[in-house]
């Protein structure tokens, strides 16, 4: 599973470190590169909610093989029509179809494959997957489409996705041979009315929000990162350095910190710390000139922005209980994709108007401000059956984290 998902993330981001190398390359706006990132998200926008019934009707598997397809086929074609612009971006449309089939699983397989107590460290894996994904085109983009073009960069990147969709295919299986020992209830079937029984879920709802603004954030920063930095005179390699820094604070966050949400048996108070350190870190990037700086609070913003996202995803299967994973995961991350659409657009309006990165990034600042006062409001989810260790009691449904 991980390689596939790394293949997809590859895709998406291949040229936010390289915008202004693409723009002059292809002879097109800012705006017009930006839309490479942008058909992800509304793509899964569209095809969100059909993963997620294929997922939950079909199995994991079932929708690992359609996104690997999706994605190899149309990366090569992309790659073959790398010097057109036209044929280029619809491909990207085209590749951006398999991204839900391939996220939308995380929660599914640490369901199938792991107990209550070690879910949300299994999901950080296939989370930090995710984030390998977009370290590899922050380093590789630059690199090859200096040294070779932009066309070899996009056969690079094609053929990479061609082995990972082969190992996926081969190697994935939907259960282990032996059944997992938990004590969780079984889940009610995905149906029309199991979704609106997360719209009036009050401690999903809460989770939704969260993740309508920090995912949408997130995806701004990845997807124009070399617009965000360019202004302060940093280069695309130094662009793809910071991004690079970013993703890797990430991945350690997103191994840590599930790691210990799992230990002591608490969700809520990762995500009050995170977003407490995230306030300051988007002040930073936003008015820090010095590269060295600049890397740092990028990584720091990548470790609490990245870390507890595993987490905030395992919380959201546990409150949206019983409805099955693949439909709760699918309603979060659809959020953050309609966000990420809308903010990314905005976003690249409001420094083409002002012509600074501040406004926007000030507006970020104060969306943060605004979630923390939610978290302290989050329960506990109906799915999380784990022992807390100061009372060796269950955490049920009116317990507070």
């Amino acid at each position: 599973m991980v390689p596939i998902i790394i293949a997809t993330e590859t895709m998406w981001l291949s040229f936010a470190p390289i915008a202004s190398q693409a723009e002059e390359y292809y002879g097109v706006s800012s705006l017009a590169i930006t839309w490479c990132s942008l058909s992800y998200m509304v793509m899964f926008i569209v095809f969100s909610l059909p993963a997620s019934w294929v997922i939950d009707r079909w199995g994991y598997r079932t929708s690992i093989i359609i996104g690997a397809v999706i994605t190899a086929l149309f990366g090569l074609l992309r790659a073959v029509f790398a010097e057109h612009w036209t044929l280029v971006l619809i491909m990207q449309f085209l590749i951006a179809i398999g991204q839900p089939f391939l996220l939308n699983i995380t929660t599914k397989a640490a369901a199938n494959w792991f107990p209550m107590s070690e879910r949300s460290t299994a999901a950080g894996i296939l989370t930090m997957a995710q984030y390998l994904g977009f370290v590899v085109p922050m380093v590789v983009a630059p690199i090859v489409a200096e040294s070779s073009g932009i066309p070899d960069m996009l056969m690079v990147f094609a053929i990479i996705a061609i082995a990972a969709a082969g190992i996926a295919i081969i190697f994935t299986k939907e259960k282990p041979l032996a059944p997992i020992s938990d004590d969780t209830p079984p889940r009610e079937a995905v149906s029309l009315a199991s979704i609106r029984s997360l719209a009036v879920n009050r401690g999903y709802s809460l989770i939704m929000l969260v993740s309508f603004i920090s995912i949408g954030i997130f995806n701004t920063l990845l997807t124009l990162i070399d617009t965000i930095l360019s202004p302060r005179g940093l280069t695309s390699e130094e662009s793809g350095i910071v991004g690079a820094v970013f993703i890797v604070a990430g991945i350690i966050g997103a191994v840590l910190l599930p790691l210990l949400s799992d230990k002591y048996r608490i969700r809520v108070p990762f995500f009050t710390g995170a977003i407490a350190i995230l306030l300051p870190a988007l002040i930073g990037l936003t008015y820090v000139n010095e590269v060295v700086w600049i890397a740092i609070i990028a990584g720091i913003a990548g470790f609490a922005i990245m870390g507890v996202a595993p987490i905030l995803f395992q919380h959201g299967s546990e409150a949206a209980y019983p409805i099955p994973e693949g439909t709760s995961l699918g309603m979060i991350l659809l959020m953050g994709q309609v966000s990420g659409a809308l903010f990314v657009y905005l976003f690249q309006l409001l420094v083409d108007s002002s012509g600074s990165i501040a406004p926007p990034m000030l507006i970020f600042a104060g969306m943060t401000a605004i979630m923390l006062p939610l978290t302290f409001r989050m329960k506990a989810g109906r799915g999380q059956t784990a022992i807390h260790p100061s009372n060796q009691t269950p955490l049920g449904p009116g317990s507070s984290q």
